[in-house]
This record gives structure tokens, sequence and C-alpha cells, in this order.
């Protein structure tokens, strides 16, 4: 990436360059500058190397070769600039995430700003991301992760996301990756409303959130070995389907970028209450079903029927231990789950309402904005 304060100007058919202040001037031969173009124009190295490579005809070794002394020239010179380079806090961990070209932030700070620890802050990350190359030719890497890699902007920032849920989830230290969304109501407690993909828990976290909740996921939630749930702090993931279920609890919903996901439209919409970093003990388990036409309800489960219902979402379990079935099973036995079955998002809040009278006061006062019955997928 190219230092901002550089001074160019072609002269012939070479380029000069300096530095404001630094008393030196730089020139570049016509193949020097043709690689500086491209780099300006957001090529990293291993893009400027393929694109000398087809270009002139040489081996992919060689042009990648000469590609690295040239950045390394430039890079002492002072030519180039540091990657951009933020260390995000996500539940318990701090990662590190380098961003080759300076675009890319602008895609990410509206959804990642509010993660961003003090440039200063001390220590070494926890994990470590790098999203080189540009838009349409782009490739995230990150330690202990599979690279992935696209030729779409919306790709990227998607990718971006997941990379960072994968960081944290790391099964072998969780008792739980839960997929479901995770709140933090009114009193202090936390809560898990778990259902299968599509189930409806994304749209229900987000009218909780804007009724006072804090959210600390809306897909996955990493449940500590002690059997707290971590807050991620990233931005709802919001489906077709859920926008206008939720115009009237979150008027700002279009204005978010309609952004395709797995060849779906999705919007990316900033949590009201985000509880990035946060660990809470669980005072209540939801299994949430969405079934048109039927009558709402909330019943007590057995842990037994909770433990099947986790399975079904496909939650992910920890390293299999004697101790670690030891601790779900206590933990199972302290966390009271609960059925929801609800026709539509109002008969939802009103019936989860009416059981957390008490630790979520709240939730009543802000139903007449989420009085909607519309339903969705």
């Amino acid at each position: 990436m190219i230092a901002p304060d550089v001074l160019a100007t072609p002269l012939g058919t070479n380029h000069l360059l300096a530095r404001p202040g630094a008393g030196r001037l730089h020139l570049l031969d016509p193949p020097a500058a043709l690689l500086w173009e491209w780099h300006a124009a957001g090529l990293d190295a291993t893009a400027l190397a393929a694109r000398l490579s087809q270009g002139v005809g040489l081996d992919p070794a060689t042009a990648q070769a000469q590609v690295d002394d040239l950045l390394a020239v430039l890079d002492a010179a002072g030519l180039l600039a540091a990657p951009a380079g933020w260390s995000l806090r996500l539940a318990d961990r701090v990662v590190r995430l380098d961003l080759a070209a300076a675009d890319w932030a602008a895609d990410l700070v509206p959804w990642l700003g509010h993660l961003r620890l003090d440039p200063a802050h001390p220590g070494d990350a926890d994990q470590a991301l790098t999203l080189s190359g540009t838009g349409d030719d782009w490739r995230l890497e990150g330690t202990g992760l599979p690279p992935r890699q696209g030729t779409t902007r919306d790709a990227a920032q998607v990718a971006v996301l997941q990379a960072l849920v994968d960081a944290v989830c790391q099964p072998a230290e969780r008792l739980l990756v839960v997929h479901g969304a995770g709140l933090i109501a009114p009193d202090g407690g936390g809560w898990l409303l778990v259902a299968p993909s599509g189930g409806g828990k994304t749209t229900l976290a987000a009218a909780l959130d804007a009724a006072g909740f804090g959210l600390l996921s809306d897909d996955v939630v990493p449940v500590t070995p002690a059997g707290d749930l971590l807050g991620f702090g990233l931005p709802l993931c919001l489906k077709a389907g859920s926008w206008p279920v939720l115009r009237t609890c979150r008027p700002d919903l279009d204005a978010a970028a309609v952004i395709e996901r797995h060849g779906q439209p999705v919007r990316f919409l900033p949590a009201r209450h985000p509880a990035g970093g946060r660990r809470v003990a669980p005072t209540r388990l939801v299994l949430s079903h969405y079934r048109p036409g039927s009558t709402a309800s909330l019943e007590p489960v057995s842990p037994e029927l909770a433990l099947q219902g986790l399975l079904a979402a496909r939650t992910v379990l920890g390293t299999l231990t004697q101790d670690w079935l030891d601790a779900l099973a206590r933990w199972l036995e302290r966390v009271p789950a609960y059925r929801l079955s609800y026709p539509d998002l109002a008969s939802a809040l009103t019936v989860l309402g009416g059981q957390a009278t008490e630790s979520a006061p709240g939730l009543g006062a802000a139903r007449p904005y989420l009085d909607t019955a519309t339903a969705w997928t």
C-alpha cells in the first residue's frame, strides 16, 4: 500500500517519486513505474506478480521475485505504508485484522469499528487475519483457518465476518458452540434463542435488541467451559424476509446496504445494544419454533429435551471427555429451558414479555413499536 503523502509525477518514460521533507528523489524506470501504478491501484504483491508474468511472459517465480525486490526497495525508501491493522475485541479473544488495501477499511468500519481496541493496546493477538488483493481478486488468510478467496467485494466482507466468528468458535476451547442467538436481559441474565437455520431467531433477536436487550450474537454463541455465554458484538445479518417485519422497530434498516451472502440478499445492521466482549451466565434457554397459524405459547421443557433441541440446531460439541460430559450435564440441569411456539413476531414478544415480567420490564414498554404481525421466513 502506498504511503499517503508520497509525491509522484511522470518524467519522460520514467516516474519520479519523493516524500515531503525527506530530501531525496526516487526515479523508477518504465517497468518499475508500471508496477508502481498497479500497486497504487490496489494490487498486492501476488496480484502484481501474476500480472507481470502474464504481461511479459516471465515465469511466475521470477515475476514474484522481481515484485518482492521492488517492494522491498520502495519500503526501505519509506514510500510504502504499513498495512491498515485493527486489533478487535471479540468475545474473550483479541483478533488482529490486517487490510492490505485502504478501501477495505471503509467497507468494514460500520460493522467492526466499535470493536477496535486502541492502537497502543499492549500484548499479542490471539488470532491474526489478513485481507489482501482487490475487490475483484481478494484472498483472506488466518492462522489455523482455511484460506478464502473470491472475486466480489460482498463476498470479501462476508468472509471477514465469518472468519472472525471461526477464530473465536474453536470447539476445543468451548463447552459448546451453539447455533443460536445470545442476548443479555435487562436484569443482566443471559438468554439463548435456539432454532435451526431459517427459523426466525435472528428476527426475534433483533426485535429484543431494539427493545433494550443486549445482543451477544445473532447466529453463533460460544459457551465457555464454565458455562458462560460470550458476546461477539458483530452486526445482525438480516435476510430479506425479515426486513418488512423489523421496519417498525429499526427504521434505519432501509438505509443499510444490501449485500449478497451465499446467493441471498442480506443487510448487515449494527445492533442497538451490542455486547461484544461480554461474558454472561445463562438464565434462560429458549427453543424457538416459528409455526404459522399456531397459538403462541412458552412451556418449560426438561434438560433432555433442551439437549435434543441444541443438537437439532447443529450445536457444535466441545472435546468429548468425562469432565466435558459432566460439565455439559450440570449446565443443562441448571439453565431453565423453554419451548417457544409462535405464529408471528408480535405474539412471540408478548409471550416472552409475559414470562419475563420481573427480569425484563422494559420489554412490555417497547411492544407498541413491535406490533407488526407479519410472518417471516
